[in-house]
């Protein structure tokens, strides 16, 4: 039908929204297009970022899953090192124990002063002598001291008795150096068991603290 067919069988309402209707001009039906490309780029932009998101997301659970690990291998290590180093202590207090039995015929003997060319065993011998003590010498020599600062004579005997004896006897008659040189000065001599270096750092730390608090008897 034509139009003004049309119009004339259009009923009120209708017409009057027909006639409302506002129509689009070709630089509206441009912006319309425009917009719809904008929103078009907008849901691809948000749809690549959503999935940049859950690939960071996913990566971010695998870093925090690596750590964990990490954290369960370094504890794993720690206590592994915990083991390892009370095994080294273990080891060391029975190397300690060894080597101090292994020290238990020989004696330190300090407040001999240190003369050229001298010898050790002819030394130790007259110490004996003086103290009225029988030994037999297996060897001597000459060592810096930890304890006293000194050089001390070190003197390994054939049996346990001899030392013990020796030590008794010169505390005994508290023996002084002039007494076996004319030429040394009157210092007292000292002779103890020998220790390790474990012991002699104990015995040296020990004293120390007894004289810092005045302790008569240690």
């Amino acid at each position: 039908m034509s139009n003004n067919t049309k119009a004339r069988l259009t009923c009120e309402n209708c017409l009057v929204i027909k006639q409302n209707s506002p129509k689009l001009n070709n630089h509206d039906r441009k912006s319309g297009t425009l917009l719809e490309n904008n929103i078009e780029e907008l849901m691809k932009s948000v749809s690549f970022m959503s999935t940049q998101f859950d690939n960071f997301s996913t990566k971010l659970d695998n870093v925090i899953m690596e750590l964990k690990n990490i954290k369960t291998e370094n504890e794993k290590i720690k206590s592994e090192n915990n083991r390892l180093s009370e095994e080294v202590v273990i080891l060391k207090n029975k190397i300690d124990e060894i080597e101090q039995f292994n020290s238990g015929i020989t004696v330190d003997i300090t407040g001999i002063p240190k003369t050229i060319n001298e010898n050790c065993k002819l030394i130790v011998e007259e110490i004996g002598k003086k103290t009225n003590t029988e030994i037999n010498i297996l060897e001597a020599h000459r060592i810096d001291s930890f304890i006293s600062k000194r050089s001390i004579i070190v003197a390994k005997l054939a049996t346990h008795d001899m030392r013990k004896n020796l030590i008794r006897n010169v505390k005994s008659v508290k023996l002084t150096a002039d007494r076996i040189s004319s030429s040394w000065q009157k210092e007292n001599i000292y002779i103890n068991e020998r220790l390790t270096k474990l012991k002699r750092r104990l015995f040296y730390q020990a004293k120390t603290a007894a004289k810092e608090k005045n302790y008569k008897f240690v």
